[in-house]
């Protein structure tokens, strides 16, 4: 009708606010962290029966993402594990201290059916430590590690976990059993990781950047170890590791995953 204003339509959020992933056209919830978006209700859903299938059930208790950088120095790559060394004797130090809060933290679950908080924070700090030097080493990202303990909240590498919550004893007290296979299987993916680290090396080397296939395999790679050391030994989740969310997503959207660090929410 004539005078009458006409009220646009509301903004659509294109990135999730809780991990920075893209989203999917017409989806409710992230399919990386299962955060549901704000403008949910406005979206039809029978636009999108793909999205509705993806939705996990609940999010993941360990969040790993990492960015991408294509653009390399050539003398860092061609020294990684020179410059590396200082954190490969952290490392070497950091799991001597860490057996024996696992070893107690493994007792405390399985009496109490919860990892004491103090515990579950030391066990983060290593998590989120070894994940950043693994990635270093295997030139996922040209920062330099920074310290056990730091948030850096710049760096490229991130990882989040969710507070202890209560768990099965019984299944505590399996762990060390359940978590055979993902061991293994977190063994194959450290040797892919090392295999792709040396054609990421050579490629920066000649060009000065890091392709995107690579970056994005490293990404599966590192995040199953990741997720695969949080539950077993670290014992920071009790979910068991997993492929629906994170960098294991649909192709359309791993070939935007390189919009992340330059999206709003990734900021």
């Amino acid at each position: 009708m004539p005078g009458m204003a006409v009220v646009p339509p509301p903004p659509v959020a294109r990135y999730c606010i809780r991990c920075g992933g893209v989203r999917l056209e017409g989806a409710r919830f992230c399919t990386s962290c299962g955060t549901p978006f704000d403008d949910a209700p406005l979206q039809t859903i029978a636009t999108l029966p793909v999205a509705t299938e993806l939705q996990p059930v609940s999010p993941y208790p360990v969040s790993f993402t990492l960015a991408y950088e294509p653009n390399r120095s050539r003398s860092a790559a061609a020294f990684r594990l020179i410059l590396a060394v200082p954190h490969l004797i952290g490392w070497t130090l950091v799991f001597a201290v860490a057996l024996p809060v696992v070893l107690t933290a493994w007792i405390a679950a399985v009496a109490t059916g919860r990892v004491p908080a103090p515990l579950h924070r030391f066990g983060s700090a290593v998590l989120v430590y070894v994940s950043r030097v693994a990635a270093y080493l295997c030139l996922a990202t040209d920062r330099y590690p920074p310290p056990p303990g730091r948030s850096a909240p710049d760096y490229p590498l991130q990882v989040s976990v969710d507070p202890p919550a209560r768990r099965s004893r019984l299944q505590t007290l399996l762990t060390p059993v359940l978590a055979i296979p993902a061991i293994i299987a977190s063994v194959m993916f450290g040797i892919a990781a090392w295999m792709l680290a040396v054609g990421a090396w050579w490629a920066i080397l000649f060009t000065g950047r890091m392709p995107q296939g690579i970056h994005e395999m490293l990404d599966v790679a590192l995040a199953f170890q990741c997720r695969a050391l949080a539950y077993w030994p670290l014992l920071l989740t009790d979910v068991y590791p997993w492929f629906e969310s994170g960098p294991l997503m649909l192709p359309s959207r791993r070939r935007e995953s390189g919009a992340r660090s330059h999206s709003p929410a990734a900021e």
